[in-house]
């Protein structure tokens, strides 16, 4: 049985490995993968160097389970038991090609069990630093005091909520309050309502006018006001070519804007000095001068003219008068009104 276990008989195949720390493996040391015993360690040693620190561990492994090898094998030291003893676990790795006979395995260092517990030793100390630290804290008079205090001005807080005139015992123990509070709650509930309201009627017009029709549609997303704005264009042109013709032209509009020769001059000469008769004529009326500014500005002469004549229709007199009068303006000569010479 221990030949079988060991595997004494069966060819073996070579391969080495190299650690920092080995840990206490010794040679006879088993070799595992994948839990099956492969092979043994065959030699542990330092180098020929004095200068080097590596260890050297030789293996041998059973020739059929060599196969399995891959260039990334690696080898690590685990423990055996709870003993201590160590062996070697050699992972077959994935690669694809083979690792020949002869070649070096991949090591992983081994895991330190002591330097582990150290590790867990110097944590524990750290926890154990922070409670004393918390006790010492928790042990201090000042601390004492103040949640003493704070205590006591908690105490102060809630007798006065329970049994005080302020907002804090009118919000928890009046009936008046809780109902101004609802109904503040059903207002801002009405509110909500409403505003949901308006937005449901806002988020419908929007949709109309994205949808048509209307005149909002029409401007937004139709053509909106261009045949409007289209006429306007239009009649601007228009107009813009009426004053051109007017600043480029030989009629009468523009020699009375641009000044002009001729008989268009002579017309506006006329038409000038009849308006300053005109003029005249209106200002010495109302001045009172002739008879018809008399008229206008003495109301005694028009009273004594209504004396005179009486009844305008009924006097005979004055009816002669005025048929006279239109004879002899007929008879007259007639005045022509000609431009003074500048």
């Amino acid at each position: 049985m221990i030949g079988n276990e060991r595997r004494f008989f069966e060819t073996s195949e070579v391969y080495h490995a190299e650690f920092k720390d080995v840990q206490g493996l010794s040679k006879g040391a088993p070799v595992q993968m994948g839990g099956v015993r492969v092979g043994q360690v065959t030699e542990v040693t330092y180098g020929e160097e004095a200068t080097d620190r590596t260890i050297y561990v030789t293996l041998e492994i059973v020739e059929v389970d060599a196969r399995r090898l891959r260039k990334d094998a690696e080898a690590q030291i685990v423990n055996k038991g709870l003993l201590g003893d160590k062996m070697i676990l050699v992972s077959m790795g994935t690669a694809a090609e083979a690792l020949p006979p002869g070649g070096v395995l991949r090591s992983a260092e081994p895991d330190d069990f002591m330097s582990k517990v150290g590790q867990m030793a110097e944590k524990a100390d750290g926890a154990l630093d922070d409670v004393s630290q918390v006790a010492q804290s928790l042990a201090n008079e000042g601390l004492h005091r103040d949640i003493r205090e704070s205590a006591h001005s908690l105490n102060i807080l809630l007798t006065q909520v329970s049994k005080g005139d302020g907002y804090a015992h009118r919000f928890l123990a009046d009936p008046n309050e809780a109902d101004r509070i609802s109904a503040t709650i059903d207002n801002l509930n009405q509110t909500s309502a409403e505003l949901n309201a308006t937005l449901r009627e806002l988020h419908a017009s929007l949709r109309q006018v994205r949808t048509g029709p209307g005149f909002a549609h029409d401007l937004i997303y139709g053509d909106g006001l261009a045949p409007e704005v289209a006429q306007v264009g239009h009649a601007a042109e228009e107009v813009a070519l009426t004053l051109q013709g007017i600043r480029e032209g030989n009629g009468f509009a523009h020699d009375v804007i641009y000044g002009g020769k001729g008989d268009t001059q002579d017309a506006v000469k006329n038409v000038t000095q009849l308006t300053a008769d005109l003029r005249d004529i209106v200002r010495g009326v109302k001045d009172g001068k002739g008879t018809v500014g008399a008229l206008l500005v003495d109301p005694s002469i028009y009273e004594d003219l209504k004396r005179v004549l009486g009844n305008v229709e009924r006097n005979s007199v004055l009816r002669a008068l005025v048929r006279y009068s239109i004879k002899r303006d007929e008879a007259a000569p007639k005045v022509d009104v000609v431009a003074k010479e500048p």
